[in-house]
């Protein structure tokens, strides 16, 4: 008696403790339309690109191989489905530099010499250059929802919450040593980081 009195008790101040809090209940998604399904993704995102360039200090091949099918597959629907897709020819001239930097390495694959080195460079820095509006174009396409979010606010602060877990991710992967162990990489199958702690001998 004792036990079933003691569970009706613990559910009934669950559902007080529910009763008027969004979260508890799982309506804040509701209220908040594409709110946080945009913020939880982007976040995530940002958080493994931070962390990356945090611990190595480089961005991987794979995240450049990312930029370079989204590109593509930018460019290839503008051009297959023109009469439904229309836009200005100059906007698709900030998709091409990841376009020809992967076609330039299938051609020369390790560049050598001091003119095509130097033209790797150029495309290389003319990819980066371009990150901010291919991301932007492929945030819009992929969470059309965030147009959409009411009023200016909720769109700052999915910006601002994004730039917080970013920040937040790079300085602990800047910061690994307090947080994982050169032994976490390796199980991970990833190199360790170059400041990354021992614990073997």
């Amino acid at each position: 008696m004792n036990g079933e009195g003691s569970a009706e008790r613990a559910a009934g101040k669950s559902r007080k403790l529910a009763d008027g809090d969004d979260l508890l209940r799982g309506t804040a998604e509701q209220k908040l339309g594409g709110f946080y399904a945009i913020t939880f993704g982007a976040s995530l995102f940002a958080w493994d690109l931070a962390f990356d360039l945090g611990t190595h200090r480089t961005i991987f091949y794979y995240r450049r191989q990312e930029l370079f099918v989204l590109s593509l597959v930018v460019l290839l629907s503008a051009l297959l489905l023109r009469r439904r897709v229309h836009t200005h020819p100059w906007v698709l001239l900030f998709f091409l530099p990841p376009l020809v930097f992967q076609l330039a390495r299938l051609v020369i694959p390790h560049p050598h010499g001091e003119v095509i080195a130097t033209v790797d460079r150029v495309l290389a820095v003319a990819t980066i250059a371009v990150v901010p509006v291919v991301a932007a174009i492929v945030v819009r396409l992929l969470a059309p929802n965030y147009a959409a979010l009411p009023g200016r606010r909720l769109k700052v602060t999915v910006a601002a919450i994004v730039a917080t877990v970013a920040l937040l991710g790079f300085l602990t992967g800047y910061f690994n040593d307090h947080f994982l162990t050169c032994e976490d990489f390796i199980v991970a199958g990833e190199d360790p980081a170059p400041n990354c702690t021992h614990t073997k001998p």
